[in-house]
Order: C-alpha cells, then structure tokens, then sequence
C-alpha cells in the first residue's frame, strides 16, 4: 500500500495557502470594485463564488493536523495518556514559540503603524493582552488580537491534545466516532468554530485509521483519469460548496468531504508533475508563517502595491512572491538566531 509522505502533506499545504490566499485578496465584492481588480472573463459571480470556495483551506488544513497527529500516536508503541499529554505539551511549546517569531517579526516592521495602547490598553492588563496575543492565546481566551486571522490558533491548539484523545477513542469505538462527530452539534452547544471543524477533525483522523489516503493512492488507475476526476470534481465541488443552503445548514459537513476530495486529487494529479510538486512543497513547507502574516502585508503594509498591477492574478502573485520571501527571511533569521544561542549556551557549559 502506498504511504500518504510528509512530503505529499506540503504539497497539499502549499495548495491549501495559495486558495487562503485567492480567498482573502477577492471574496469581497467591494474590495474588486475599490482596488479596480480586473479579473476577466470572469464574471463577478463566478468570481466571487471562486473566491469565496478558497475558504475550504482551513478545512484543509485541520483534516491535515489531525491525520498527521493520529498517525503519530498510532506510531507510539504503549502510548499513556500521561505520555500523550507529555508530548502534546511539547508541541505546543513548540507551536507558541513558532507563533511569537512571526508576531515579533511584525511587530518589529509595523511598530509605528499600531496602536498598542488602543488595542491592548496600558498598565499592567495591556502588557497582559499584549503577551496573550504574542503567543496566540487571545482566541481561546477572547483578549484583543492584532489581527483576526489569528483566531484560527485556537483550533490549532485543540487539535493538540483533542486529536490524541479522539485517537484512542476510535479504537475503541472504529468510524462509529465520525457518526457520534455528526451528530454531536445537534445535542450539544460549541464554540461556534470547534461547532464548525469537530467534524473535519474526526474525518481527519478516521482517515488516518483507517488508511483511507493511502488505500485511494493505491488503487491501480490511470494518470488521466485521476485528472479526468479532477478537472470535473473541482467546479462541481465549487457549485455544491458555495450554495445557499449548504453555506446555511451543512458547511462543516461538505467541507470534510471536499477537504478529502482536494487531498487526494493534489497528490493523484499535480502532486505527481516533476518541477511543479516541488514547488507546492516549498510553499507548503511556508504556509503556516504566510498564513499568520500574509494579512498584514495586504491590508497594511502593502496593499496598493499588491493590487498595483490590477490584474486579479498579478495580485496574487505578488501577494504569494512576498510572503514567501518574508516566511523564507525570517526561517534564516530564527536559524541563524538557533545556532549562535547554541554556541554561547555550549561555550557557558565549558566554562
């Protein structure tokens, strides 16, 4: 059976960033309109419906973590809770840590664009808010953010120790945990987004049970006609996702199903062109810094430079070219930073 790979996961990420990217630059009719986008020939419709489908991404992206995180536990030979918990919390750390580079980097370049003492409040409570948004808390504990994209950290932090849990419950339970997942909304009250991504979380890590990547990838089909699904799946998953009624009552459930759909077809299609895949690997291997930053640079830092050009893709490329440079300036910096931290900490230690 063929291995759902690391690297297949970035190339899937790199697909999920540029659609979060495609969404944030043209879903909002005003903003064509303000910004003059051309997007011929499309008309505004099908590009508004377009659009507004790259929100599919977040899907995207917590269907990842949890197969991603259920393999691993699944991976641990006599796992405990104690030691689940253990290495949750460990990348967690990590994951904060992650957050903090990219929320220091901003804050060094737009210092004298935000007002802290408004957003925050001064005292000792603002430094408070202050050092919750530094860490990507402020969604979980409802402080005041820099930037509302953020809230996703919330999900991403759930799914840390939520996906363990889930783990050792569907082996007790099999893929009865994603009926109890569909049915759980309708008698219990969530958070309204843990409401709208508990299901694609369970799919994810039912998925990641029960092998269901791996089985689609090993069955014997030719190239063209995994295209062939491809090109005919795509507008029809566009036209069922962004209609009124599943926006209404069944977003969360369509968007696990298209979520699957877009992962396995990425590696059965593009995934699988020389050059290309590599390239959605690099802007995968990136997503998670363009995901926190992206925003500022359209909304703040740069936006009358990336909609210089008019031209919706030149916007997109250009918006796609600068975070990659800024996710790429700033892993050099974090390393470099790693590595002289390592030195004095072994030059103190041979002292």
């Amino acid at each position: 059976m063929k291995e759902f790979t690391k690297e297949h996961t970035l190339q899937v990420k790199g697909v999920a960033i540029m659609l979060l990217l495609f969404y944030h630059l043209f879903h909002e009719e005003e903003v064509l309109e303000k910004m003059q986008v051309n997007y011929a020939p499309l008309s505004t419709k099908t590009m508004l419906n377009l659009a507004g489908f790259g929100n599919v991404c977040v899907a995207i992206f917590v269907m990842l973590t949890a197969y991603g995180l259920t393999k691993m536990v699944l991976s641990m030979e006599n796992a405990t809770v104690k030691s689940l918990c253990a290495s949750s919390v460990k990348r967690l750390g990590r994951l904060m840590m992650s957050f903090f580079a990219v929320y220091l980097s901003i804050n060094v370049i737009c210092f004298t664009i935000f007002d802290y003492g408004k957003l925050y409040g001064s005292g000792k409570q603002g430094v408070l808010f202050m050092l919750c948004d530094a860490f990507g808390l402020s969604s979980i504990l409802k402080t005041p953010m820099l930037n509302e994209t953020w809230w996703y950290m919330k999900i991403a932090y759930i799914l840390i120790f939520l996906v363990p849990f889930l783990t050792l419950l569907i082996k007790k339970t099999g893929n009865t945990l994603l009926l109890l997942a569909f049915l759980a909304p309708f008698v219990v009250i969530f958070d309204g987004d843990i409401e709208r991504y508990l299901f694609v979380a369970v799919f994810g890590v039912c998925a990641a049970y029960g092998n269901w990547q791996e089985k689609i990838m090993s069955k014997k089909v030719p190239a063209i006609v995994w295209w062939l699904i491809g090109i005919v799946g795509m507008p029809l998953a566009v036209l069922i996702r962004q209609n009124a009624v599943v926006k209404d009552y069944f977003w969360n459930y369509v968007d696990a199903l298209i979520a699957f759909f877009i992962i396995c077809i990425t590696v059965l299609t593009v995934g699988k062109v020389p050059v290309l895949n590599k390239i959605l690997a690099f802007i995968g291997k990136h997503s998670m810094n363009i995901f926190l930053m992206h925003t500022f640079l359209y909304l703040i830092v740069w936006r009358k430079y990336v909609y210089y050009f008019e031209y919706a893709f030149a916007s997109f490329f250009i918006l796609l070219l600068a975070s990659l440079i800024y996710s790429v300036i700033l892993e050099l910096l974090k390393s470099l930073i790693g590595k002289i931290v390592k030195k004095l900490w072994k030059k103190q230690n041979l002292l």
